[in-house]
């Protein structure tokens, strides 16, 4: 079995007691502090009655109290699961119900979800109050619940998997041993509450490194994300491929650079190597990439790194060999070979849902012994030299952005709209915008024509906001294939409907609006752009307006910064603000 998380952050204790463990925010913890509080939270948990395997929730922002909470659960012997505070309140709801938890720690600024029946709420603080009470020690081998993590159902629940210490432990262990085992500082990046924000979390303290924490202002915009990069010298970051485009566009066209980076770790969907990724790491000679591969429910399960000059890298990596502990079979399926997955990573399963559990987690005849393995649903092919190269899914779950989304969690959601008669919702990748987007296509009721901001708003507040539809489409009827199921592959792309209510730009204005609506086109995938409309109701992102800023200094050669574009994203806003500042 492999060292132990608390075992290597306790010695990472011992040994740099005064050494930044984490900057937030709100403040800042060295290793000595950050021992401290987590035993001062642990004891308050064990004496409140958590139990080993007890889920603890813990809602907070990006803050040193988010960070002791999650070492404080863990300490106690709980299982933690964060829920970002920025969910909308069903949703937050939703997961406290399924999370089965029995005690939810709640940061001060923060509004609870009212769950009848819910779990014992208490307070969460930055430096709790010691109390008299043991802490909880794991189980030995490793098999008591220590997080869990929650993933798009295709029910429109929620799925919260439960993943034990054992998963945990050989995840961090192996991610030292294949990057680097030194103190790096390390950017907290991921959504929270999601499997990557774990590995984040305790890369950096089972190293001795330093956990760095933007604002989720700070976060959003990866124009200020590449710029913290930089003034505080991170050197391991986690990213999904997407975001990794982006900031490699950035550092292409406004020349910021993060030299101290050393190991780039993506994950969450196909990663795809452009021009200006390889440009990126032809400039930084020390830093490494790595292709992670895994679903939630093993999370990193197979992985590679890059070697070689980048110009030699190809442009679809493989996604590379098992990690120790792990097996890969490659079994032949409806649609292709798909990927099982067997080993020391796999989940308990999903919590108290027995028969989801027993789809996904099936028996497996390997070798003639019988092993318990994860039916992954992708599609792979194995190289003669054991190599795996990720082919597609085999279903028709979708990863956007390096979020799993299963549609049927969209579509539960619209439906609930009374005027939705039917949907479906696919996902669309623009021409010449790269980043792949969701579309629903819906059908209104009798007797209603609700809009397309209209059913993008009922979305928001059921859903996270990566489940919410860049574009929705209204439909007289959805296409039918010979057996009566929608065919999702004759589903229009959105061009026309994101538009329906599209004015031509005034060409008497300038060039200079006609450029920034030939971009925002561009990259959004549609055929004409109101110069009055939210770039967010267009189908916008914070990574496409990083891709709209670029663009535009490519052709106009002016600087405009992501922030700045965010404050008022329309295109009569932007005209306005690159004429003023081509004239000064």
């Amino acid at each position: 079995m492999p060292q132990r998380v608390l075992e290597l952050i306790a010695a990472q204790v011992r040994r740099r007691p005064h050494a930044p463990a984490l900057v937030a925010p709100d403040g800042r913890l060295d290793y000595a502090e950050l021992d401290r509080r987590s035993a001062a939270l642990a004891a308050r948990l064990r004496q409140q009655g958590v139990r080993a395997g007890d889920a603890v929730l813990v809602q907070a922002s990006r803050s040193v109290a988010l960070g002791v909470a999650v070492l404080g659960v863990l300490r106690a012997g709980g299982a933690f699961c964060v829920v970002d505070p920025d969910y909308p309140a069903d949703r937050a709801a939703l997961m406290w119900r399924r999370s089965h938890a029995r005690f939810a720690l709640v940061a001060a600024e923060v509004r609870p979800p009212a769950v009848p029946d819910g779990p014992v709420l208490l307070p969460l603080e930055a430096d709790p109050a010691p109390v008299a009470a043991p802490t909880g020690v794991p189980d030995p081998d490793g098999e008591d619940p220590a997080y869990l993590v929650f993933t798009s159902g295709s029910t429109g629940v929620p799925k919260a998997i439960s993943l034990p210490h054992r998963c945990l432990d050989n995840l961090i262990v192996w991610t030292l041993a294949a990057t680097s085992a030194e103190p790096l500082r390390t950017l907290m990046f991921a959504p929270l509450g999601f499997d990557v924000f774990v590995q984040e979390v305790f890369t950096a303290w089972c190293s001795g490194g330093c956990l760095y924490a933007p604002s989720e202002a700070e976060r959003v915009d990866v124009q200020r994300v590449w710029s913290l990069c930089r003034e505080w010298g991170i050197e391991r970051i986690f990213l999904p491929p997407v975001a990794l485009r982006r900031l490699a566009d950035l550092a292409a066209e406004f020349g910021v650079l993060p030299g101290a980076l050393r190991e780039v770790a993506v994950a969450g969907e196909a990663l795809h190597i452009t021009p200006a990724v390889r440009e990126l790491f032809g400039r930084l000679p020390a830093a490494r990439l790595h292709n992670h591969y895994g679903p939630s429910e093993t999370h990193v399960a197979v992985a590679h790194t890059l070697t070689g000059p980048p110009h030699s890298w190809p442009d679809l990596p493989p996604i590379g060999r098992p990690l120790p502990g792990v097996t890969a079979h490659v079994a032949p399926g409806e649609e292709g070979d798909e990927l099982w997955l067997a080993g020391v990573a796999l989940a308990h399963g999903y919590v108290r849902d027995p028969e989801q559990t027993a789809r996904r987690f099936r028996p497996l005849r390997v070798g003639g012994r019988t092993v318990r393995a994860y039916r992954t649903g992708d599609l792979v092919r194995q190289r003669p030299d054991g190599v795996l190269e990720y082919l597609g899914r085999a279903d028709g779950q979708l990863k956007i952005r390096g979020y799993r989304v299963e549609p049927g969690d969209v579509e539960a959601a619209l439906l609930r709209h009374p005027g939705v008669r039917e949907c479906a919702v696919v996902g669309w990748t623009p021409p010449d915008g790269e980043e792949r987007r969701l579309v629903a296509h819906v059908v209104p009721a009798p007797g209603h024509r609700p809009s397309a901001e209209e059913l993008r708003a009922h979305a928001a507040g059921l859903l996270p906001a990566y489940l919410v539809p860049q574009h929705v489409v209204l439909a007289r009827e959805l296409p039918l294939s010979p057996n009566g199921k929608i065919d999702r592959r004759r589903l229009p792309a959105p061009h026309a409907a994101s538009c329906d209510t599209a004015q031509h730009p005034d060409p008497a204005t300038g060039d200079v609006r006609a450029a920034v609506a030939a971009v925002w086109s561009t990259v959004l995938g549609v055929t004409d752009v109101p110069p009055d409309r939210h770039f967010m109701e267009l189908g916008g992102t914070s990574l496409s307006a990083a891709l709209v800023v670029t663009r535009l200094h490519r052709h106009l050669r002016v600087e405009v910064s992501v922030q700045e574009f965010l404050r008022a994203p329309t295109v009569d806003a932007l005209t306005a603000l690159i004429t003023e500042r081509t004239a000064a």
